[in-house]
């Protein structure tokens, strides 16, 4: 299971080819995954440290934020001890179980009252710093032309070239009418509402959590290219082993359908860009069917993973057979 989960990532010919084009994705899915073995052992501020540079490297990390800052709960990492890993079982009652017990402990009074803890606390100041650090110094070398391009390009960006998003076509309509501030901001709102359900029902189990954000974030997103899907490609190993789904059958119709939602779109895409042809609309409604596909693949990675916290209640503990870290 371990070599097959690696070579999800390894022999993927979308980072092979996305990561070897001059793009720097690897480099940042390669911070991200170091960060989660920061949290993991226990070392919060070396965490919070990459945390603020990768932000400030790549900017869409910063979802990550809140599932991190919940993950740093007062019941798992205490001063001075390092966080106890959960043991984990094969069986569905275990998933189970682990389940009620995280719902009876992180409920929200228990959350608003532990909400400001020494290591939540730690990590905002540290990773606040570097990033501001980091974006300071830029901005005293290339002004605000840095800031505009790094940080606030991206809050009001519309793009009408297409691409992978649903957004595109309406853009290209409308790309000589100059959109209100309001109108650039509406496009979060989907992504910040399944973000936040994400978050809320999946944030113990840190990495399930973040690649279940990042295929939503992608997925929502105003803008959609190739190199986007790496960024939850690297997330990918870390989930394999705690799916029940079978690559027979479920696993390869899964595969082929997302593969085919977007050889779909790419064959309206080549007949746009190299035919000439007027295929907008079909191109927008091969969108639509990508998006589908995203969303059907959320659910099935959810229906079909076996939840568990990482971090095990130091004031409940439980045993098990083996590590979840294994």
């Amino acid at each position: 299971m371990c070599l097959y989960s690696v070579m999800a990532w390894l022999l993927n010919p979308f980072t092979f080819t996305i990561g070897t084009r001059g793009n720097c994705e690897p480099i940042v899915c390669a911070m991200i995954l170091w960060i989660i073995i920061c949290l993991i052992k226990g070392n919060v501020v070396q965490a919070a440290f990459w945390y603020g540079l990768v932000v400030h490297f790549r900017i869409y990390p910063i979802i990550y934020a809140l599932p991190i800052v919940l993950v740093l709960d007062p019941h798992s990492f205490q001063s001075g001890q390092k966080p106890r890993l959960v043991n984990w079982k094969s069986s569905q009652d275990n998933a189970s179980h682990s389940r009620k017990e995280v719902s009876e402990v992180y409920g929200v009074w228990t959350a608003l009252k532990t909400i400001f803890t020494r290591g939540r606390i730690m990590f905002a100041m540290v990773s606040g710093s570097v990033f501001m650090l980091c974006t300071g110094l830029f901005f005293y070398l290339y002004r605000w032309e840095f800031l505009n391009e790094a940080l606030l390009y991206h809050l009001t960006r519309t793009d009408p070239r297409h691409n992978f998003s649903i957004y595109f076509y309406h853009i290209y309509l409308h790309v000589e009418h100059e959109f209100s501030v309001v109108e650039k901001l509406i496009s979060f709102l989907p992504q910040l509402i399944v973000q936040l359900v994400l978050i809320i029902r999946f944030a113990q189990d840190l990495p399930f959590c973040l690649f279940l954000q990042t295929v939503a974030f992608v997925a929502f997103n105003k803008v959609i290219t190739a190199q986007y899907f790496v960024w939850f490609f690297c997330l990918l190993p870390l989930i394999l082993p705690w799916s029940k789904m079978k690559l027979k059958w479920e696993g390869l119709s899964c595969v082929l359908l997302w593969m085919g939602a977007q050889t779909h779109w790419l064959l309206w895409g080549y007949l746009l860009e190299f035919k000439g042809k007027n295929v907008f609309l079909q191109l927008w409604l091969a969108g639509l069917v990508f998006l589908a596909a995203n969303s059907f693949l959320l659910i099935m990675f959810i229906r079909h993973h076996k939840y568990s916290p990482i971090f095990k209640q130091l004031v409940r503990a439980t045993s098990g057979n083996r590590d979840k870290s294994e």
